[in-house]
């Protein structure tokens, strides 16, 4: 039962804020009840103290000649002195107080002259003058005795300590009870002030609730608190990375859907004229063709899943050395090259060689095989292609050149379009290779340019920061 109560409280902040101030209202109240009482009976010894050897100083003089009248020898001793009668006193608490209130005169033979009405049988002090305490029938008394010289007698003046306790408990009585009575007032203004500080959070939670499955836009509210700022503002980054999720989806499927219907139905008709092959050599030929389209499919494919997973939440990024890197892919790329008898060159100096980029090995290996793969395709057999790296701080440069047909320089602001091929009926690809390349190169925030290349053809310019060595 406890722990389910635990729990309740724990998933409501409006019922836990509730209870918990509520609780430290109380607890601070009777904090205060506490140490009201303990400061209460402090200045009330001091006080009474004060009036007690003052009545004591009066109650000397005022019966000193009293005792020199006395005789002390009599059988008639002590003479009692009573107070007010019951129907003199305004109160029953001015009775009260008088009976807490006591005297006693003893002779230096220790025997009782005079005695008030309220005084214990036994002695209050034996013969030490000033302040003491006694316990007589179980009722504390506070003591102050005095000495007469002229007269030879002892006066013991006591006021019960419970009179003193009392006292400081209505004070700090009087100091509790408004606390206890505003507090109902103070728990209803209370809630009131938690479920107003809370409207925000209520309003975050209506605008989630009526909010569209298809809805991703960043939510906004009238006036939103420094405390729930981080929350709304972690709730539109993840909208807008499930938003960016969902587009890249819907482009994976749109472009997939629209670059693979003609390559699939060349690939059916390859197929076909393979089995209506009559002979050998046509059927070599249409089976050669297909292998053809089948590449093709594979290669845009590829390069359409690669594009869906250029995502920074996805893509782990680490300082890489990119001389080694081109070295790799230049490799890889060997085969292709030589079969259309081109030539690669990688140009780079030392200082070059030995800078380190942040980045994706993944995706910069796409990239410069995309950018290598370009150049080969759009030139000649026999070309001549050149990868060059050079320090242009604070970026690396890779610049990729060709000697192909080059682009007329007003069709470079759509070469990273997807889609998109000036030369329509030269290569075989699918024009996304260069969107693909802009991609990587906004995920490392760098810039990619393009111009004519001194070979005749087309000339890339990526540049990608550099890692600074600390």
């Amino acid at each position: 039962m406890i722990e389910k109560l635990k729990t309740n409280i724990q998933l409501s902040i409006n019922r836990f804020l509730i209870i918990g101030i509520l609780s430290f209202t109380i607890i601070y109240i009777a904090a205060i009840y506490f140490l009201s009482q303990r400061q209460a009976v402090h200045e009330i010894e001091e006080l009474f103290d004060a009036q007690l050897s003052h009545s004591s100083y009066i109650l000397k003089n005022l019966l000193g000649e009293s005792v020199s009248t006395i005789d002390q020898k009599s059988d008639y001793l002590p003479i009692v002195y009573y107070g007010f009668d019951d129907e003199n006193l305004p109160s029953s608490n001015e009775l009260f107080y008088q009976k807490k209130i006591a005297y006693q005169i003893y002779n230096n033979d220790n025997k009782l002259l005079i005695t008030s009405g309220s005084a214990p049988n036994r002695r209050f002090s034996s013969e030490t003058l000033g302040f003491s305490d006694i316990q007589i029938n179980d009722e504390n008394w506070r003591v102050f005795t005095l000495y007469d010289d002229d007269w030879d007698f002892w006066l013991h003046v006591g006021e019960s300590e419970s009179i003193r306790g009392e006292l400081a408990t209505e004070i700090a009585k009087q100091t509790l009870w408004p606390g206890l009575a505003m507090l109902p007032f103070a728990l209803i203004l209370l809630t009131f002030i938690i479920r107003l500080a809370l409207k925000p959070l209520k309003q975050l939670t209506i605008n989630i609730k009526r909010r569209d499955p298809k809805n991703l836009t960043a939510i906004s509210l009238v006036q939103t608190p420094k405390e729930i700022r981080p929350v709304v503002d972690s709730l539109n980054s993840l909208f807008l990375r499930l938003n960016d999720a969902i587009s890249r989806e819907q482009r994976l499927t749109a472009d997939a859907a629209h670059e693979l219907r003609t390559p699939l139905s060349v690939v059916m008709l390859h197929a076909q004229n393979a089995m209506a092959a009559s002979n050998d050599d046509d059927r070599n030929a249409a089976l050669k063709e297909l292998e053809t389209g089948v590449k093709r499919v594979s290669r845009l494919l590829e390069q359409l899943l690669t594009l869906s997973k250029v995502s920074p939440e996805t893509i782990p990024v680490d300082k890489l050395q990119f001389y080694p890197l081109c070295q790799e892919v230049m490799a890889q790329m060997a085969i292709s090259i030589m079969d259309k008898q081109q030539e690669l060159e990688l140009i780079c100096d030392d200082e070059s060689k030995a800078i380190n980029v942040m980045g994706s090995h993944f995706l910069l290996e796409i990239l410069l095989r995309n950018l290598i793969d370009n150049a080969r395709e759009y030139s000649p057999e026999k070309g001549y292609i050149r990868l060059s790296l050079l320090n242009k701080s604070p970026y690396l440069e890779i610049l990729i050149e060709d000697s192909g047909p080059g682009v007329k320089p007003e069709h470079y602001a759509r070469l990273t379009d997807r889609f998109y091929r000036e030369h329509q009926n030269k290569g075989k690809g699918a024009g996304l290779g260069l969107s693909l390349v802009k991609s990587i190169v906004d995920f490392h925030n760098g810039q990619i340019h393009f111009s004519q290349s001194s070979l005749g053809g087309l000339a890339i310019r990526v540049l990608l920061p550099m890692k600074n060595e600390m």
